[in-house]
């Protein structure tokens, strides 16, 4: 599948929406939107007469996209858990990963509230040390991150991009780096999963945590999380549900019909990704959702998805030079992804003021703040095209 035909599947554009704003809520695909549509139809019809069909049916489907996923990962499709966030999967590694009281957890002055709020809630309850990496201008480096650590550290915990700034972290570097030094990583890529390339082979981690609804084109409460299985044979979940599991006979379709069946029959929870799920009833919503996105996603190509999102970056770029606007972004292709911030002149309400103006023309950004730093955000993805950022440029101009 080439660009353009990738951008045909989001009806949004043909409709003459400027969509910029991936790094927020991303479109949903009419491939994906039709199959979701087909779903609740069947739950509105009971076409399949007694419900424990859609378990089946959508059980299979839950395990495509697991298998697909670990496709996008370069992991098995044992590895990887469906989750309905990246907080969930960020919290299943922060409830287990062992951290004592007299250890510390690394994270970044500029991360996502989704990174750093489970760490600050169990330090606050086990009272282990939290370290904040400081930023220079919006940017922290891998070499910044290991500074921080020391023999004390058992985790740290980052973003791959910072979402205020776009600036990549260095992964290739850090996560060897860490693993070498038994320190665990636990990664938040929402913000670039689905643009950038991952091969866990290479950038080691104990966990990756994906929301489904940004760069991956999925439906809210979708997501996908990768577990080291080196992780996954050492530790079970804090927090568990039998679906996770094996039945003890059979299907569980099969067992929940058997007069022997009982609440003491065990349950056999595998070493494996998928045994990080809730376990309890999943969204079949969100796993036909992230199969069909994916699978769009997977046609296209990741690295030419990069590619383009980054020649886009850099025209922008240019054109905000023009503009004589202050861009937050790094220059270097090679330091980011989809996500360029920039500045106009004047205070934070200036920003908003711009992005509203904006949105009225039809083009739709955001205005992100963290950390002190920020500004507008465009984000750029494999659907946009040279004519939505020269757009963007003449409602600026």
């Amino acid at each position: 599948m080439n660009l353009s035909e990738f951008r045909s599947a989001f009806p949004a554009f043909a409709d003459g929406v400027c969509f910029l704003d991936w790094a927020a809520t991303g479109l949903l695909p009419e491939p994906a939107r039709l199959a979701i549509h087909q779903y609740a139809d069947e739950l509105a019809s009971c076409s399949g007469g007694e419900s424990t069909w859609m378990h089946g049916v959508h059980g299979k489907t839950r395990s495509d996209a697991r298998a697909l996923a670990a496709r996008m990962f370069g992991a098995r499709a044992a590895d990887v858990a469906l989750v309905e966030s990246t907080t969930a999967g960020i919290n299943a590694a922060a409830l287990v990963l062992p951290v004592r009281p007299d250890e510390n957890v690394v994270l970044m002055s500029i991360d996502y509230l989704a990174v750093s709020t489970p760490w600050k809630t169990r330090a606050a309850r086990e009272g282990f040390e939290l370290r904040w990496v400081g930023h220079s201008e919006g940017v922290i480096t891998s070499d910044d991150i290991l500074a921080s650590c020391d023999d004390r550290t058992r985790v740290v915990a980052v973003s791959t991009i910072c979402w205020t700034t776009g600036a990549l972290i260095d992964l290739d570097q850090l996560a060897p780096a860490l693993r070498e030094r038994g320190i665990h990583l636990v990664v938040d890529g929402i913000q670039t999963f689905g643009v950038v390339p991952v091969d866990v082979t290479r950038t080691p981690a104990a966990a990756w945590c994906v929301g489904g609804h940004k760069w991956l084109a999925s439906v809210l409460g979708s997501g996908l999380m990768y577990v080291d299985p080196e992780i996954a044979a050492a530790y079970r979940p804090a927090a568990i549900g039998f679906l996770a599991g094996r039945p003890p006979r059979g299907q569980w379709w099969e067992w929940f019909s058997d007069p022997e069946a009982s609440p003491t029959d065990e349950v056999e929870f595998p070493p494996a990704g998928r045994t990080w799920e809730t376990g309890g009833t999943p969204s079949y919503a969100g796993a036909i959702g992230l199969l069909h996105s994916m699978t769009l996603l997977e046609a296209v190509g990741t690295q030419d998805i990069l590619d383009h999102v980054r020649g886009l970056g850099t025209h922008l770029i240019a054109g905000l030079d023009r503009l004589g606007l202050s861009v937050l972004t790094p220059r270097d292709p090679d330091r980011r992804a989809g996500i360029i911030v920039f500045r106009v002149p004047g205070d934070g309400e200036a920003q908003r003021t711009t992005a509203a103006a904006l949105q009225k023309a039809g083009v739709v950004v955001s205005v992100r703040f963290g950390g002190g730093v920020g500004g507008i955000r465009v984000s750029l993805h494999g659907p946009n095209d040279e004519g939505d950022v020269d757009r963007l440029l003449r409602e600026l101009g």
